[in-house]
């Protein structure tokens, strides 16, 4: 197989893999001693930096043991399709659009993320995102439950050792669109001046002025790798999709520029935030 950049399905099945075998308590030497292959080459797929065909991975599940629930996931993510613009689907049972992404966010060391409409799930309040979901209407009580626990799950990296760099514009409509009610919206406001305050957390407001803001309908994030290319998430009601077309990223950067260009001052968007907090806490006397 060629060697080649890593996209976010490459890393994806990469993690999958290594998280596999970890469980089945082999090690890589196992695994390659087994095939007869390299070890490089098991590590290079672990990292995401190779290609994997379906006989290869069949050949490494089979290593670290047979069935296994995860095995036709790591089987599907072999399958290349249009690899610079990946769609998850979320009305697929096999597939979890929400892992991907955390995984993605996970690996990154800088992630920069545009809301339009909603605000951002990283800073997101259990009410909040409970309410939000409900309000899209897709999802039993059961299924509810699991991705307001996914989405909460995503916020440690925040609080880890080493988080990434962490910037999000948020679009003024988001403040101004109450979800949940005053009190939701009150302490989701107070969450995120406290959040405006991390060191590695920056929260800046795009004003309903900004020209720019009106022609962007999706919002979308940028990550960034210390050995991988960047990639670009977006997502719709019924998919979200990974873009590692370069000529694409390059375009998403020169938006956020723009944005950036007629976007309140960190100092005055956390100004605003509180302002909106106190708003909501009137509304609910």
């Amino acid at each position: 197989m060629v060697e080649k950049d890593s996209t976010a399905r490459t890393r994806e099945l990469g993690h999958r893999m290594k998280a596999f075998r970890q469980r089945r308590h082999f090690s890589g030497a196992d695994v390659s001693r087994r095939n007869g292959w390299l070890q490089s080459k098991v590590t290079r797929w672990e990292q995401g930096l190779r290609e994997l065909s379906v006989v290869d991975a069949a050949l490494y599940l089979a290593s670290c043991g047979e069935a296994e629930p995860e095995r036709d996931l790591l089987l599907e993510l072999t399958q290349p399709g249009g690899d610079l613009y990946w769609v998850r689907p979320y009305f697929d049972e096999l597939v979890d659009p929400m892992k991907s992404l955390a995984i993605q966010e996970d690996l990154a060391h800088t992630i920069v993320r545009y809301e339009s409409l909603t605000l951002p799930g990283l800073l997101q309040t259990e009410p909040y995102a409970r309410t939000a979901y409900e309000l899209i209407g897709n999802r039993d009580q059961a299924q509810l439950d699991q991705v307001v626990n996914a989405r909460l799950d995503r916020q440690r990296l925040l609080h880890r050792d080493r988080p990434p760099r962490c910037r999000f514009h948020i679009h003024e409509r988001a403040l101004r669109s109450v979800i949940g009610g005053p009190r939701v919206m009150h302490e989701q406001l107070l969450h995120l001046v406290l959040s405006a305050n991390l060191p590695y957390c920056s929260i800046r407001i795009v004003p309903e002025s900004n020209e720019v803001s009106r022609t962007i309908e999706n919002s979308f994030t940028i990550m960034e790798f210390a050995e991988h290319p960047a990639v670009v998430y977006t997502d719709s009601y019924a998919a979200g999709v990974f873009i590692d077309d370069r000529v694409a990223v390059e375009a998403y950067y020169s938006l956020v520029a723009r944005l950036e260009s007629d976007t309140l001052t960190e100092e005055r968007s956390r100004q605003t935030l509180a302002e909106w907090a106190d708003r909501y806490d009137r509304m609910d006397e």
